[in-house]
């Protein structure tokens, strides 16, 4: 007996209540959508096998099965494809693949002519455009180019399949959002079962946990609703096209589609989830000319399978907190590679999210503008084109001061702060790190300074042995240890002056490193004078006064390792112990300094008055002339060094 009740839908559309089928037509639509895409990527694969039949061919059972489709029965169509000389494409099953499309796109658009959109009427028009326009695969031949024409995004180029497949479903998808008849935390949910709530409540519970660390950025909104057996949930992210994620739960097991125009997010994102042990397909390219961000995209599928229905949950809450860390990601990521080294910006944003701080209140203050105007108010000049803030501080020095901005902004915000007050505390805190870069700099030169005490001590003792036997070969070897020291001391100016560039105040660390460095050059040079003193050496009335140079040159090198060691210590705020033995010591130097002019003054008296040959004469008076310089050097650096801390640490 055949049965003859009527189905439901029948009863509906005769009661003129056809609407009521909508969900269930959306449903059948959002599903062709599927596997509309799935079928250009089976042809797009095909083509390019039979164009590079060497290579092995794609592999596209996870995106069948994405797709809720098998891709045994179409699997030929990619191993068997062939091209012609012509370029004409064989793909076994291209009619086939041709009506399946077409048929499909059909689908997208009845809900759409149901519902009454507006656009509908349009959509329709191009379809049937589109459709008259595409030729029959006969025997499965595809002309050349004509895959391309089919499944281009580039609307610049024209219409095609492909962009009328986008168009449909971003109607689609508003369509689905109007048709939310339920709420559940927050997502818009129709046609779920009771077992599917806790689910949606779990993935819910997680975008809400972190959703205000967004702040006024547009995004995240949710949608959830139950096809083919499984349920759907969908979350528009940003507002980035190609930007997708869609989640289907099919009993214990979770399978997330991703994809991104990023492929750096995209692995950012996989290791947000590395704690729950999600495996990933290999992540594959994809192309769409039309899209705003650029033609490329990727995408990759996730699968986690839980061990229980509480293990579940917990990853779908986990899933849920991480995808705000994925809003403006590269946009964050761009403004942060301005003052951090390139390895670190990911890094940074890494921290970031696994500390539910996020980056969007760092964009919300203004980005790099935020820390451009923190970087003029410590240093009181702006950052020259090419600097680079982790020059300054240090990589990791640079790397903590932005854990800092990030942190401080975010709670700041959602503190309920004002922007001026966050600004301030943005600001106050590089330039107290900044004055810690001011020791780090004098760090350097404390090197610097214990190099000239080296310098001077070789000079000394090889002034007290020229006469001893065997003096040939110790002030040979003096010489060659005074000049490696004297080259590690130009190496250490360049370094001081480079990182002093990224200071409020570079031209005084130039001019103090400038002098100290004298120091060094005149030591070098009384070393390199000092190899001819062998053989008869000159009477203790004449080698005596050098000497005494030698040994105050000495001293006040000393008095300058102290110096450099307490002027690193000082502060505003510092104890009065260390800005006292910084005084004392440069007092120290710069008294020196008279006693030298005294000695040196004495030993060119008793040259004039001697009978000592040119040879000798000069020589001497070469050494006297180098030390003197040498003392000269370690006095103005005192100076430079005296005013700076008066007038720049002191006075800040």
């Amino acid at each position: 007996m055949t049965n003859s009740i009527p189905t439901k839908a029948a009863i509906i559309g005769d009661l003129g209540e056809s609407v009521l089928l909508l969900p269930q037509r959306l449903q059948e639509a959002l599903a062709a959508n599927d596997r509309i895409k799935f079928c250009f990527t089976v042809l797009q694969a095909a083509e390019s096998h039979a164009q590079h039949p060497q290579e092995t061919p794609l592999d596209l059972s996870a995106e069948g099965a994405a797709a809720h489709m098998t891709a045994a029965d179409l699997e030929t169509a990619v191993t068997m494809s062939r091209c012609d000389a012509d370029g004409t494409l064989h793909i076994p099953g291209a009619e086939r693949i041709r009506r399946l499309i077409l048929d499909d796109i059909a689908s997208m658009n009845a809900p759409l002519s149901l519902a009454g959109v507006a656009e509908r009427e349009v959509l329709a028009k191009r379809q049937h455009t589109l459709a008259a326009a595409l030729p029959a695969f006969a025997d499965d031949r595809i002309p050349a180019g004509r895959i391309a024409a089919m499944t281009r995004a580039n609307r610049a180029s024209g219409d095609s399949l492909h962009i009328l497949v986008m168009d449909l479903h971003k109607a689609l998808n508003g369509l689905q959002a109007s048709l939310a008849d339920e709420s559940i935390d927050g997502a818009r949910v129709w046609r779920v079962d009771s077992a599917d709530r806790p689910l949606i409540r779990a993935f819910m519970s997680g975008i809400n946990e972190t959703a205000p660390l967004k702040f006024d950025h547009p995004g995240l909104r949710t949608t959830v609703t139950r096809g083919d057996g499984r349920l759907i949930i969908q979350n528009d992210i940003g507002t980035t096209d190609a930007h997708v994620l869609v989640l289907h739960v099919e009993g214990l097991s979770a399978t997330l589609t991703y994809t991104d125009v990023h492929a750096r997010r995209l692995t950012f994102f996989q290791s947000l989830l590395k704690p729950f042990g999600v495996h990933w397909d290999d992540t594959r390219a994809r192309h769409g000319e039309g899209l705003a961000e650029g033609g490329d995209y990727s995408l990759s599928i996730g699968r986690l399978d839980a061990t229980d229905q509480q293990a579940l949950e917990r990853y779908l809450a986990f899933l849920g907190s991480r995808i705000v860390f994925l809003i403006d990601w590269n946009h964050a990521r761009k403004r942060l590679r301005e003052f951090l080294r390139k390895e670190d910006t990911v890094r940074l944003l890494k921290w970031a999210a696994d500390n539910n701080i996020g980056h969007r209140g760092f964009l919300k203050l203004g980005g790099e503008r935020l820390l451009y105007e923190a970087i003029e108010f410590a240093r009181r000049t702006p950052l020259h084109y090419g600097e680079r803030l982790h020059e300054a501080l240090g990589p990791e020095a640079a790397f903590d001061y932005l854990q800092f901005v990030l942190r401080e902004a975010s709670s700041g915000l959602l503190q309920g702060r004002s922007e001026r007050f966050i600004r301030d505390s943005i600001k106050a805190e590089l330039a107290r790190r900044l004055h810690l870069a001011h020791s780090g700099l004098l760090a350097i030169g404390l090197t610097h300074a214990e190099r000239v005490f080296d310098l001077a001590s070789a000079v000394r003792e090889g002034l007290l042995r020229c006469g001893d036997a065997g003096a040939a070969a110790l002030l040979e070897r003096t010489a060659r240890r005074a000049r490696g020291w004297e080259q590690e001391c130009d190496a250490l100016v360049t370094r001081i002056r480079s990182l002093a560039r990224r200071t409020s105040t570079p031209d005084i660390y130039a001019a103090i490193m400038h002098a100290a460095d004298d120091a060094a050059d005149g030591l070098e040079e009384a070393a390199f004078l000092m190899k001819h003193l062998t053989g008869a050496v000159p009477a203790d009335s004449l080698v005596g006064p050098v000497r005494a140079l030698a040994a105050l040159v000495l001293d006040g090198a000393q008095a300058s390792v102290t110096m450099f060691e307490a002027a690193s210590h000082v502060t505003p705020e510092g104890a009065s112990e260390d800005l006292q033995d910084f005084f004392a010591a440069a007092d120290r130097i710069v008294g020196l300094e008279q006693d030298v002019d005294t000695v040196e003054r004495a030993l060119i008296s008793a040259l004039l008055a001697s009978a000592v040959d040119v040879r000798t004469f000069q020589l001497l008076s070469g050494l006297s002339h180098a030390l003197e310089g040498a003392a000269d050097g370690l006095s103005l650096s005192a100076l430079k060094l005296r005013d700076h801390l008066l007038n720049d640490v002191l006075a800040g």
